[in-house]
């Protein structure tokens, strides 16, 4: 969150770390006071958001200057302007924000915007601790995960990565999924985004991924039994 009114940001970090505690998950809330330290941040790698919330009139450059300088930086998390005024409601359009509320909010205001926003009753996410902070990837947005000398990778659909020091093991556990197949010591592949299967998984966006050798035939024979049993939910429906 960025908001130069620490009470306004003590709120607000109430009301999430209790939203996500209820629903048994665990959130990194940062809190910034101005939009120069929170774009110096993300310009540097520092910071990687899965959610912004942003006040518009602050000291220094205002909330919607921080914002179209965040979508020039690429920064492609949601934003959600929390204000007094209505009088950029138009003009938020222009950096897609996703939610535009006046305050004081209410409680049920920002539990229906999460919902929408974080789409969490409708796709499934994974926590993934990388530095200081946790990241929600969603699990469909996942072409495969590697691990590299007790370094772990997430590899998604947008061409970003998530690097952390999570096992491969453990994040394998929290995803729980039948079409993420262990198809090497190493690699955890996304079996909806395979397009073909030949010496190695070959994906949608034309990556590969290696199978192992041993076991090899009972991979590709899990992998066919997956893709069938797809077909043939989509038939039924």
């Amino acid at each position: 969150m960025c908001d130069d009114v620490e009470i306004d940001r003590s709120i607000l970090r109430h009301f999430l770390e209790k939203y996500f505690d209820d629903r048994g998950e665990e959130a990194l809330v940062e809190e910034y006071s101005s939009g120069e330290s929170l774009t110096a941040d993300v310009e540097e790698g520092y910071l990687g958001m899965d959610l912004l919330f942003l006040d518009i009139f602050m000291n220094g450059i205002n909330g919607m200057e921080t914002a179209v300088k965040l979508r020039a930086l690429s920064c492609t998390a949601p934003i959600v302007f929390l204000t007094m005024s209505p009088d950029f409601a138009v003009e938020s359009y222009e950096v897609e924000a996703s939610g535009y509320i006046l305050k004081p909010f209410s409680a049920s205001q920002l539990v229906r915007l999460l919902e929408k926003t974080l789409k969490t009753g409708d796709r499934n996410r994974v926590a993934v601790k990388t530095g200081r902070q946790f990241r929600y990837p969603y699990t469909d947005d996942i072409l495969y995960i590697d691990s590299n000398r007790h370094i772990v990778t997430l590899h998604l659909k947008d061409g970003s990565e998530i690097v952390t020091q999570d096992k491969l093991n453990d994040i394998e556990s929290r995803i729980g999924e039948k079409r993420f197949l262990r198809c090497h010591q190493s690699y955890l592949v996304n079996m909806d985004q395979v397009a073909d299967v030949k010496e190695d998984f070959i994906l949608k966006n034309g990556n590969m991924v290696p199978i192992r050798v041993r076991g090899r035939k009972e991979l590709i024979d899990a992998y066919n039994r997956y893709f069938l049993s797809r077909k043939e939910g989509d038939f039924a429906e």
